[in-house]
C-alpha cells in the first residue's frame, strides 16, 4: 500500500500485489481526505474483508507512522512491514 495526495490535498491509496502468474496488480484503490488512524484502520480492515480475509505475509508502504500502526493493528506479528523512503528531487 502506498499513498501520496493530489493538487485538491486528497490522500490516494492503492493497494497492489502479485498475482499467481507473478504479475503486477492492482487490488483496490480509494481517497481518504485526513491521515488520520481510524481511516486507514477501516480501509486496511476492508481491504482484508474483500481478500477473503487471506492476511498479507510483506506489506510494502512509505515510512509513514500512520500506516504503520494501522497495519500492525489490523495484521498479527506475522505481516511484515518494509518501508520505502520517499525522496522528492528537486533540480
Amino acid at each position: 500500500m502506498s499513498f501520496d495526495t493530489n493538487r485538491y490535498k486528497i490522500i490516494f491509496a492503492h493497494f497492489t500485489g502479485i498475482d499467481n502468474h507473478s504479475h503486477c496488480v492492482t487490488f483496490g484503490a480509494t481517497f481518504s481526505e485526513n491521515e488520520k488512524l481510524e481511516p486507514f484502520i477501516w480501509l486496511i480492515e476492508k481491504f482484508l474483508e474483500a481478500m477473503g480475509s487471506h492476511k498479507s505475509i510483506c506489506i510494502i508502504t512509505n515510512q509513514d507512522l500512520v500506516v504503520k500502526i494501522a497495519i500492525q493493528k489490523v495484521f498479527d506479528i506475522s505481516t511484515h512491514r518494509l518501508c520505502m523512503a520517499y525522496y522528492k528531487e528537486t533540480f
